[in-house]
């Protein structure tokens, strides 16, 4: 009988002895613990894409043509994709024309930039410019303005199509009166798409 106690004794002690063990180590649990740094970097984006071919040419080959100029619809067409408000302008590189190559020495060869006319239509059919406007190397508001928070909200023209979409006429009027030199003469139109301020 004695032996009997010594047994139930050690096996007492021993469920008392896991039971203890147990929950010690529940307390006690190692843990392991790796952190990554996750950085996020959002850039503003101002994208203006020239969906149509840069070169326009108008050829001046009869009176008429000099006399009632020459308009050239739709020729370019001007796409936006911004994250942030943005203004769009435009304007002539310098203030005359370049002459390329001369034809005849009669006349003269300084042409001012402001012959070339443009109207900008938007997707919606509006013209942020009143009918023809003539360029000069000034820039013109085609939307938005130098006036911070004036600007186009952000977006694109796949979503917003009738405000981030843009088709330009163009138009010239040489005129006899002129008397300029016949050659042949080159200009750079400048699109600016530039960030809200």
């Amino acid at each position: 009988m004695k032996n009997l106690m010594k047994i139930k004794a050690l096996a007492v002690a021993t469920v008392l002895a896991l039971t203890f063990s147990n929950q010690a180590n529940a307390q006690v649990l190692p843990d392991d613990n790796e952190f990554v740094y996750v950085a996020m970097d959002l850039q503003g984006v101002l994208d203006l894409t020239l969906a149509t071919d840069p070169n326009v040419e108008f050829s001046f080959n009869s009176i008429p043509s000099y006399v009632n100029g020459i308009i050239k619809p739709n020729v370019t067409e001007l796409k936006v994709e911004s994250t942030v408000p943005w203004d769009l302008y435009v304007q002539a590189e310098t203030t005359n024309w370049s002459q390329l190559q001369a034809f005849s020495s009669a006349g003269t060869s300084t042409i001012p930039s402001t012959l070339l006319e443009v109207r900008v239509i938007d997707q919606a059919g509006n013209s942020p410019l009143t009918g023809f406007t003539p360029l000069t190397d000034t820039r013109l508001d085609i939307a938005g303005t130098v006036a911070a928070s004036d600007g186009i909200p952000a977006g694109s023209y796949l979503t917003n199509p009738d405000s981030h979409f843009f088709r330009v006429d163009y138009r010239i009027i040489p005129s006899l009166t002129a008397q300029y030199q016949a050659g042949y003469y080159g200009l750079n139109v400048i699109y600016t798409l530039a960030e809200d301020l």
